[in-house]
């Protein structure tokens, strides 16, 4: 639970950070993997709610991982979830929402079972769930450093991966 609530306050500060700049500037190519800032969170957010879709069998009745909202018709490899700043912003705080309600609600004796998925190639993979649940915060941090490490070049200060702040605000 500690990861997602830190995740959620990473993606927050990200947010406001980025709010600072223009569209111009967060679709501007920065010669990155995804081209641009807008692009980059954009598939963040697409890969969480791929992996909360990937998530279903392991606990079926969820009531968290039924919501319609993380399978929409437009959730796809090929294009931006969101073209608007705000609406990006929004799909944020509501993906980061379902990550916190899905771990109060998921079963910790779950955590060490097997469960198998596709991938985004459409290959069937197994996975355990604990290491499923690692992997979706190192990937969300690994792009967070990406966009850090962005903003760094145009000298807009940011620090929304500093965790010893958060630690210190959770005593």
């Amino acid at each position: 639970m500690h990861m997602a609530l830190y995740n959620k306050r990473a993606n927050a500060e990200m947010f406001g950070v980025l709010a600072k700049l223009t569209d111009k500037a967060r679709r501007r190519d920065t010669g990155s993997w995804f081209g641009s800032i807008h692009r980059l969170v954009n598939h963040i957010i697409i890969a969480d709610m791929h992996w909360l879709n990937r998530f279903r069998p392991v606990f079926p009745e969820s009531t968290v991982l039924s919501d319609p909202r993380l399978s929409p018709t437009r959730l796809s490899w090929q294009h931006d979830l969101c073209e608007d700043f705000d609406d990006l912003h929004n799909e944020r705080r509501f993906v980061d929402d379902r990550i916190i309600a899905w771990f109060e609600e998921c079963p910790e004796d779950r955590y060490g079972n097997s469960f198998q998925y596709l991938d985004s190639a459409e290959n069937l993979r197994s996975s355990v769930v604990g290491q499923a649940f690692e992997f979706l915060f190192v990937h969300q941090i690994h792009h967070r450093g990406q966009v850090s490490q962005v903003l760094d070049t145009l000298g807009l200060p940011n620090n929304f991966a500093d965790n010893v702040t958060f630690l210190e605000g959770s005593k």
